[in-house]
């Protein structure tokens, strides 16, 4: 639920909580001591008025029809044998059998339930008992208006719940924007800041509470991660690149060094490890240019199945693939939109994990998923187990040497991390997953790369 739903509704509850209150304290007032004072007030002036006529009832109808025509009381007076003499207004029924017991007694009662009282009818003035009068506010034409302070409450109430929408918008739509600025900057767009707000009629330019200072101290601690990453890429990639100059000169000077049978062997380790550098230096400066661009540019429609068997070929050269090693399993042809040569280095470095980590036979597939294409690679080796799967994504992350080959199985772990990165930046993404399960067991590893497809690729 939105924040400025939550602040509406509990204004919501606390009118709610207000205006049950007052119609509480008004129901209380309205039926209250004071109420029945009046009406027992009201029940002994009309039996009073009852008693100037008594017992004639014309004479008692001609005192209790003012009584009703001008304060809309209506009022019925009866005989102690119950029989209506006279009634101004509409006839009202007699009261409870004790509450009549004691008018007859003498006693003037008041009913709160009925909003009703009866009074004693004395004649002569200070004689016997010798009727009783019943008067109610309740049957008076026009009784309805008893609702008005009720229906005026509602409206009250209703008009105040319609005014405080827009103020709890107002007060969480700051809160909203800090919200989306932290999920955009956990997002990796790192420029973005949240806006100041727009000056009000009544705003101060120099001060605006402690939402605005929080969302101050956010933008200066954006721009400073911002300016902080944005020093470690370039550190990164000037590093890298100003590294190729002397591993030339070492190259040069390694070609230039006259070789014999002791030192060819020597000589041969030092070029492969300079080899090894040069493509550390490569995977930084490929690192380095994703993230700073973020998404692939250069983009064409590329046909997967034949950049695969391309791979194949490559591989198959290399002593790790000679013979049946990779294999690209058959398929219909699967056209997808990139930058062919990202995507070809990403590939190759799933190959080379696999070729390094995994066991033969690597099967190299093309196929349309869900709506998506994925290029994926399937070894037949011992797999990642689900626990690493998100860490064999980092960069520099490498798993424990102990389970895997010495020979040929060195890295710097920045193959998968290279991959993952051409995924995104063509809008899809890498997935690590068995590459097949029995009895409960996870057998090889298959990763893909997810991709939009581009539909049937030409001949």
């Amino acid at each position: 639920m939105r924040l400025h739903t939550r602040l509406y509704l509990h204004f919501l509850l606390v009118l709610g909580v207000a205006g049950v209150t007052a119609a509480v304290i008004f129901a209380i007032g309205h039926r209250g001591p004071p109420a029945r004072e009046l009406g027992e007030r009201m029940a002994r002036h009309a039996a009073a008025l009852a008693a100037e006529g008594w017992p004639d009832p014309a004479r008692v109808q001609a005192r209790l029809g003012p009584l009703h025509r001008d304060l809309g009381v209506a009022a019925t007076a009866r005989d102690l044998a119950g029989r209506v003499v006279a009634a101004g207004g509409t006839e009202l029924p007699p009261l409870a059998a004790e509450a009549d017991a004691r008018v007859r007694a003498g006693a003037t009662v008041a009913s709160a339930r009925r909003w009703a009282a009866g009074a004693p009818i004395h004649h002569p003035p200070g004689g016997p008992v010798v009727g009783t009068v019943v008067v109610s506010s309740r049957q008076r034409p026009g009784g309805g208006r008893g609702l008005q302070p009720l229906l005026a409450l509602a409206a009250a109430l209703v008009a105040v719940g319609v005014a405080t929408r827009p103020l709890a918008r107002r007060i969480s739509r700051p809160v909203e924007r800090l919200t989306e600025a932290a999920r955009r900057l956990g997002a990796g767009d790192l420029a973005h800041r949240v806006p100041p707000p727009p000056p009000g009629r009544w705003r101060r330019p120099r001060h605006g509470g402690e939402l605005e200072e929080l969302t101050g101290a956010f933008n200066e601690m954006a721009e400073r991660i911002e300016r902080l990453v944005a020093g470690h890429r370039d550190l990164l990639a000037n590093v890298s690149h100003e590294l190729r100059s002397p591993l030339a000169r070492v190259r040069v000077a390694l070609e230039l060094l006259p070789r014999t049978a002791e030192s060819e062997g020597r000589l041969r380790d030092l070029e492969a490890d300079l080899g090894e550098v040069e493509r550390l230096i490569d995977d930084l400066l490929t690192t380095s240019r994703l993230e700073a661009t973020g998404r692939a540019t250069a983009t064409t429609a590329v046909d997967a199945r034949a950049l695969l068997e391309t791979l194949a070929a490559r591989a198959a050269r290399d002593p790790r693939g000679a013979g049946d090693a990779v294999r690209v399993a058959p398929g219909p042809a699967v056209t997808v939109r990139a930058d062919p040569t990202l995507l070809e280095r990403a590939l190759w470095n799933l190959v080379d994990n696999a070729l390094k980590h995994g066991a033969p036979p690597v099967t190299l597939e093309a196929a349309v998923v869900g709506g998506e294409a994925r290029l994926a690679v399937v070894d037949a080796g011992p797999g990642i187990p689900a626990a690493e799967r998100p860490r064999v994504l980092e960069p520099f992350y490498t798993r424990d040497r102990a389970r895997t080959p010495a020979a040929g199985a060195r890295g710097y772990g920045l193959g998968l991390t290279i991959a993952r990165r051409v995924a995104e930046a063509h809008g899809g993404r890498l997935t690590i997953e068995p590459a097949s399960t029995a009895g409960g067991e996870e057998r090889g590893c298959r990763v893909s790369i997810m991709l939009p497809t581009e539909g049937p690729a030409g001949p």
